[in-house]
């Protein structure tokens, strides 16, 4: 809570001295005064200083003369120390405000700047370095009020209490003799509640812009991609199929960034919100890369923003994402402070920054100058390396952090650079969380322009969709930001954390990590030989959460095992790794491998050659741990790098051979011979040199001049080893009498011959004369016995070796002398122990071979190709570089290097895509309403659409519907159809006329639904006209006798019926 209060002072204090630099307007409201009209509510009141108890001071609340951040002095000091603590009271609401102000010195930190560049530089910065602002809390209130106040010009601030946030700020254009006020003294402040403020503010400001539409049909891409969560660690990634290597330790590192905005970032969220902004998204940024779960701790500090008002001479940015990402490569290199080494400030006051990140509007594309859907562009693996380590992003709100991130991620190299700890910054984050700030509607605005606005409302926390300028609801697939508002079925109001929607006002408490038990040593990586076998620990006891730490330190460890020598006859460890490749072709064909002996290769890389053949090929980029990286060593490999291995076989020991191959030992158990042979002998034959007697170690045989004679070895046996029978062997390693004989002939210095022993049988040197004996010079030790361990017969002392080979050719390497103890006879090397600990004196080092390395091709990795099938493309990046220091390249351009340039553009996928399944269009929904279906007919067709083939060639599982459910809407309810009125049944005076009524549903169905209560009737009275003429004859209308029911059918009502008139015409007379 304490540090969320610190980052919102930074806000405010950020937003008032804003307000310096640009006025009194609000937002987007002319003046105060337009702005206040825009509150629901607010209160004027005068606040005043008092002293701790609350006692009266002054009505002066302004700092008048607000003292900078320079180097104290004596005469400041009483000044300074009596404005560390101040305290004020106010009224407002009904309540009564004591606050209780410390100085905040942490605001920001000493050197890190804002600048603001025009088209010929810099043209002004600023430091906020003004000691006027404050936090704190109400006096008596401490752990449930927060305050953060500015009294630079009067006070400008937040006051927050248990149930509601209060902003205060001066009233401005208020003159002593205004008569709308009845304060006898003090100045007016405006006092309004948050409530009253933020729809206005953060709803009705809008933006203007352009974005493309993006519909998210999958995953969100940073959640495909190990880049958006980048380990660092090692810092090696690339794209390539090559095995990353696993760490082993968690070691802290510090990327210091520089951010640039483009002049398009400064017209879209204007010079008042820039900063603010910008600094908000780097908030994320550096969030991401603190989170827990990425198993690192990787640090984004900002060191330097710079704003670009207008364009830049030598910078050039628009929509091609290559083009400019080159451009603004080389530009911030240009700007770059190589007076620091990122521990200090230079006298220049420039900050030197690891990694470039230029945030533009331009609606970039990679390849080409016209807006389309990439978001960010960097170098792979270019950190460290000033040219390269930048990337180009495009601004879509928010959500442009996760871009900044992918791409630093892209940047990441091995390198150096990241270990320097930069000095302790005080500069803080914005820290009230950015979805707050900017409401989903209006992250919605940042990406797709002023009239988007928030659509889904589900999962806003992992995808925020948006309406487009289609009107499509549409997604970047990114997240909301943090503190964006969000519900679900049992969070009534929450806000999103880490992806998760969470109750509102509450971030889970942060604990840092700590390291597990260490598990149980692993199986060892050698049945004999020396292997080694691993022990690894976890950092989940606690796993950090809510924003904590990573754990620090190792995180796997090893040790030897198995360290006894292999049975004799045993095959190298190193041949049967070869040997395992035998079964898998190579370039279509298959060869019989065997180990890669020669140099110009990395030791623990596995080289094979191909027996009988005359290349050889690195068939895996690491060897097995616990495999030797040379044949005369015991180092071995590990993770694919060589580790030292004292001569006791244990990983890491500092343990050492004596002159005589005995490990730990102190040199007594040998003694030197050495011989200079130069005798003169005829030529045209082997001559005796000298004998080695069996045990002999360290053995050196070398002539003193080059000759056209030939150094030979044979046993007592006459058995020739080297240069036997006339026949002269190339020069090699020659496994001789239980050792390795290194045979070594230059084109233009002295034939050699040397081996480190012990040798199991006696061997004698000879040598082939072709012409005069110039001399020979052979030195090797022999085993003798001795009691006791010598220590008393000599001395030992501690002594530099020769300085070692220079750790790199070219643009500066470093050569360093080991120290090591050695026998004061004989100078031989013995364990460390021999000699005082207390005298060792330390190790040297000097720069070497500092020139520039000559140019050469950086090839980057291939992108990925932009179609699976018929034929796409793929590009890779390709730059003549050349080394200049020991993390630091310059580009150059391409005629500088000299072999063929690589290609930067290929076709790839060119075989023939299967048949797919085509759709034709929907046929109307039938029937015409309520539920129903529609069909469509599918089509087995060519990639091109061109053929159309049988359904079988097809993949059944992935063809479409060909029907699906359908409704035009409901069917309108079944209704009473009547017929026509019938024919009256009396043809003189009232009778009765009937109708058909039938319930029909809309298809003309009989149906038994309609309501009863609108039942037309069926029947009704009519009346027909009589005839005035007398009826002459009484007896045409007279009952029929036999009917004997007339009665009933006028009873009845049945007169109508024709049928029962005619039979009862008396009795229906007149009815």
């Amino acid at each position: 809570m304490e540090i969320l209060w610190k980052m919102l002072t930074w806000i405010l204090c950020l937003i008032m001295v804003l307000s310096e630099f640009h006025g009194d307007n609000r937002l987007s409201y002319s003046s105060q005064e337009e702005f206040l009209s825009y509150l629901e509510h607010y209160q004027l009141t005068i606040p005043i200083r008092v002293d701790h108890n609350g006692a009266f001071l002054s009505f002066t609340v302004k700092n008048t003369k607000p003292s900078r951040r320079k180097k104290r002095s004596t005469e400041h000091y009483d000044q300074e120390l009596a404005v560390s603590k101040l305290f004020f009271k106010l009224s407002a609401y009904g309540k009564h405000f004591h606050l209780n102000l410390t100085l905040n010195t942490d605001l920001v930190s000493k050197h890190f700047t804002v600048e603001y560049w025009g088209k010929d530089g810099p043209q002004w910065k600023h430091d906020f370095l003004d000691n006027c602002h404050y936090t704190g809390y109400l006096h008596g209130q401490h752990g449930t009020t927060k305050v953060a106040l500015s009294n630079c010009n009067g006070l400008h601030g937040v006051i927050a209490t248990e149930d509601e946030e209060y902003f205060i700020e001066p009233l401005r254009n208020v003159s002593e003799n205004s008569n709308h006020f009845s304060y006898e003294s003090g100045h007016p402040h405006v006092i309004y509640k948050k409530s009253a403020m933020y729809h206005r503010l953060f709803y009705d400001y809008t933006h203007c812009g352009l974005s493309e539409d993006l519909t998210g049909s999958s995953k969100p891409w940073w959640l495909n991609n190990t880049l958006a969560f980048p380990t660092l660690l090692p810092i090696n990634h690339t794209l390539s199929s090559h095995h990353r290597l696993k760490r082993s330790i968690s070691t802290e590192r510090f990327v210091e960034t520089l951010v640039v905005a483009d002049k398009m970032m400064v017209g879209y969220h204007g010079r008042k919100d820039i900063e603010h902004y910008i600094l908000s998204v780097m908030n994320i940024v550096a969030k991401l890369y603190r989170d827990s779960s990425l198993g690192n701790v990787v640090n984004i500090i900002v060191t330097r923003l710079i704003v670009l008002t207008e364009d830049q001479p030598n910078l050039e940015i628009n929509h091609h994402a290559d083009k400019s990402l080159d451009s603004f490569c080389k530009w911030q290199k240009s700007i770059l402070s190589h007076q620091s080494d990122g521990n200090t400030i230079p006298e220049n006051g420039i900050a030197h920054h690891d990694n470039a990140v230029l945030i533009t509007r331009y609606d970039i594309c990679t390849y080409k100058n016209k807006p389309c859907g990439t978001l960010g562009l960097a170098s792979v693996a270019g950190m460290c390396e000033p040219e390269r380590s930048c990337s180009i992003n495009e601004d879509i709100g928010l959500g442009s952090a996760f871009t900044i991130a992918h791409e630093i991620g892209h940047n990441s190299g091995r390198g150096t650079c990241l270990d320097n700890e930069p000095p302790k910054r005080d500069f803080l984050y914005p820290a009230v969380a950015p979805g707050q700030v900017y409401d989903a509607d209006e992250q919605c605005r940042f990406q797709y322009g002023a009239t988007s606005r928030q659509c889904k409302y589900g999962e806003v926390c992992r995808e925020l969709w948006c309406l487009s300028k289609s009107n499509r609801c549409v997604t970047n697939s990114i997240p909301a930001a943090e503190g964006t508002l969000c519900q679900t079925g049992s969070i009534e109001k929450g806000w999103c954390y880490q992806g998760e929607c969470v109750p509102f006002g509450t971030w889970p408490q942060s604990i840092d990590g700590g390291w597990g038990p260490w598990s149980i040593w692993g199986e060892c990586s050698r049945t004999c030989g020396g292997g080694v076998s691993s022990s690894v620990r976890h950092c989940d006891s606690p796993a950090p959460s809510g924003g904590g730490k990573y754990c620090l330190g190792e995180r796997k460890r090893y040790r030897s095992c198995n360290t006894d020598p292999c049975p004799f006859g045993a095959r190298d460890f190193r041949e049967k790794q070869c040997a395992d490749f035998d079964n898998m072709p190579f370039r279509g064909k298959y060869y019989n491998w065997k180990p890669y002996t020669g140099g110009g290769v990395k030791p623990c890389a596995l080289n094979c050659l191909a027996e009988g053949y005359n290349f050889y090929t690195e068939r895996a980029p690491a060897v097995i741990d616990g495999t030797q990286c040379n044949a005369d060593s015991l180092d071995i490999c590990i993770n694919g790098e060589c580790k030292h291995v004292g001569c006791d076989n244990i990983l890491g020991s500092d343990a050492k051979e004596d002159r005589c191959r005995v490990c730990g030992g102190d040199g007594s158990t040998c003694e030197a011979i050495e011989g200079f042979f130069n005798d003169t002998l005829p030529r045209g034959g082997y001559m005796e040199v000298v004998q080695i007697p069996k045990g002999s170690v360290h053995i050196e045989i070398k002539e003193v001049a080059v000759s056209k004679n030939y150094i030979a070895l044979k046993s007592e046996d006459d058995d020739y080893y080297i240069n036997g029978a006339w026949t002269i062997d190339w020069p090699r390693k020659f496994d001789v009498a239980g050792t390795a004989f290194h045979y070594k002939r230059p084109a233009d210095e002295p034939e050699s011959l040397e081996a480190l022993g012990p040798i199991s049988e006696n061997l004698i040197v000879m040598i082939l004369l072709q012409e005069q004996n110039l001399g020979i010079r052979y030195k090797f030790n022999v085993p003798i016995s001795r009691t006791g361990s010598g220590d008393n017969e000599v001395g030992f002392t501690w002594n530099h070796l020769p300085w070692s080979e220079c750790s790199a050719t070219c643009a500066g390497g470093v050569q360093r002398q080991e120290i090591v103890c050695k026998r004061l006879d004989d100078g031989s090397i013995v364990q460390n122990n021999y000699c005082d600990p207390d005298s060792k004196p330390p190790e040297n080092q000097r720069a070497c071979n500092t020139e520039p390395c000559p140019p050469e091709w950086f090839i980057g990795d291939w992108s990925e190709c932009s179609k699976t099938c018929d034929g796409g493309m793929r590009s890779r990046t390709v730059l003549c570089i050349r080394k200049i220091g020991p993390s630091e390249e310059e580009t150059l351009d391409s005629s500088h290097c000299l072999t063929h340039q690589p290609i930067e553009k290929e076709s790839c996928n060119n075989q023939s895509c299967p048949p797919q399944w085509v759709p034709l269009d929907w046929s109307e929904c039938t029937p015409k309403c309520g539920p129903g279906f529609k069909h469509r007919i599918v089509l087995c067709k060519s990639s091109d659409l061109s053929k159309t083939f049988p359904v079988a060639h097809c993949q059944e599982e992935n063809k479409p519907p060909v029907r699906m459910r359908c409704s035009l809407g409901r069917c309108p309810p079944p209704r009473w159809v009547t017929g026509d009125w019938g024919q009256c049944s009396a043809q003189c005076g009232l009778g009765q006329q009937m109708r058909t009524v039938q319930c029909l549903s809309y298809t003309g169905q009989a149906s038994s639904d309609c309501p009863d209560t609108v039942r037309p009737p069926s029947m009704q009275q009519c009346e027909s006209k009589c005839d005035s003429t007398p009826i002459s004859n009484t007896e045409e209308c007279k009952d029929v006798n036999k009917v004997a029911y007339c009665p009933l059918v006028l009873k009845f009502k049945f007169c109508s019926r024709a049928y029962f008139r005619q039979m009862c015409c008396k009795t229906c007379q007149g009815h």
